[in-house]
């Protein structure tokens, strides 16, 4: 009996250990090198690049990544990893009117103060004064702007996204070996805002003209950062962005697919 006790006494202290060790097993991960996830990084600039100068009253803004960084096993083969980019794209005409009234505002504030230190309170008026009416016109045309373009450009690039979806014909914007762009109406009719989803697939998509249906899978691939399909997705007013897609660098994009998912 005395035994007894021992041997529960010393599962009781090992157990913890045990369940330590099988909850770091279970959170260990599979990483990408640094190396590797510079190839995902790389191949999305080269993609951003390709699609070239914005469309005319159009500023780029910023730019935001999602790079992958561990890898994936299923049943012993590397699954295809998915990255993604964003590029947001202002109205060149609001951004520029923002702009202007943060520098006026700098530079009046200085004529303000230095009028305050001389204790000329007449040319504070004249200056307060010039102020507003310098910056609620700056406004105005920020304003004009907005109305002459209505909305924004987001750009969205991704890796390795699967996709399914029919082929309505009179959807389709451009078509090309590998490369197929169908539009999707965002708000009511009449609503300016719309999304062209280019994609790219050598495979899939090698003759555009006969499929009725759009299926691009992801699956087993060769290396840790092969690439498969490509999808760009570009979102603003209608006109710009599918004029935007039709010129688009459809060989440059579709150079940075290295793999088949069957």
């Amino acid at each position: 009996m005395k035994n007894f006790f021992k041997l529960v006494l010393a599962l009781a202290l090992f157990a913890p250990g045990v369940c330590r060790a099988g909850e770091d097993g279970a959170e260990k991960k599979t990483l990408l090198t640094r190396d590797e996830v510079t190839v995902f990084k790389k191949k999305l600039v080269t993609v951003l690049d390709a699609m070239g100068l914005p469309p005319a009253g159009f500023s780029k803004q910023k730019d935001s990544f999602n790079l992958p960084t561990e890898f994936y096993l299923e049943k012993g083969k590397l699954v295809s990893n998915q990255a993604g980019a964003v590029r947001k794209f202002a109205i060149k005409g609001v951004k520029d009117a923002e702009a202007a009234n943060k520098q006026a505002g700098t530079d009046y504030q200085k004529k303000i103060l230095a009028a305050q230190a001389k204790g000329d309170y007449q040319e504070m008026t004249r200056v307060m004064q010039e102020m507003q009416q310098k910056t609620s016109q700056t406004a105005l045309q920020g304003v004009q702007a907005q109305e002459d373009k209505k909305l924004p450009i987001e750009l969205k690039v991704d890796f390795n996204r699967p996709d399914y979806r029919s082929i309505d014909p009179d959807l389709v914007v451009v078509e090309q070996a590998g490369v197929l762009a169908l539009k999707t109406q965002q708000g009511e009719e009449g609503d300016p805002q719309e999304t062209v989803s280019v994609y790219f697939q050598p495979s899939v998509l090698k003759d555009t003209k006969t499929l009725s249906q759009l299926d691009i899978r992801t699956g087993p691939v060769p290396s840790k950062t092969s690439i498969s399909s490509i999808t760009i997705e570009l979102e603003g007013p209608a006109e710009e962005v599918e004029a935007w897609a039709k010129r688009i660098d459809f060989k440059k994009v579709l150079a940075q697919i290295d793999a088949t998912v069957k």
